[in-house]
């Protein structure tokens, strides 16, 4: 399947907002702030995690998609694969930031299923909205 570039890039940043908006909510939900500042902070937050990713993953994502793509390589396998490895700066940069340290076993984040979780549902967005720009055609 071949995408267009535009698509592709239309694609990764679409990516991660289903799971942004889901962790907001869920924050929301499970810290019980229900007021408007509360719920406006959160949002704020996570618009903030989200141009960090815009500016850090979508221009290695975008050149990887596209190489990818030029093989005919641009598939869901090669797409997990490719957001478990992006993900692994952003789980060590995420530790640093709370211990102050990087840690000597930073490998064991892929023994976490929630750390699996959350770097494998931006690829799976990222592969439906694909699929959902190429059945629009």
């Amino acid at each position: 399947m071949k995408y267009s570039k535009e698509k592709i890039l239309k694609a990764l940043l679409l990516a991660p907002l289903p799971l942004l908006f889901f962790t907001a909510l869920l924050f929301i939900i499970m810290n019980r702030e229900y007021s408007l500042y509360s719920i406006f902070v959160v949002f704020v937050g996570h618009g903030l995690v989200y141009l960090a990713y815009c500016i850090l993953t979508v221009p290695f994502s975008f050149l990887l998609s596209v190489l990818l793509n030029r093989y005919n390589a641009l598939n869901l396998p090669i797409i997990c694969i490719t957001s478990l490895i992006i993900a692994m700066p952003f789980f060590i940069l995420f530790e640093w930031s709370h211990t102050g340290e990087i840690p000597k076993d930073w490998w064991t984040m892929y023994a976490n299923p929630w750390s699996i979780l959350m770097a494998l549902v931006p690829g799976v967005c990222y592969w439906l909205f694909l699929l959902n720009q190429k059945i629009k055609e």
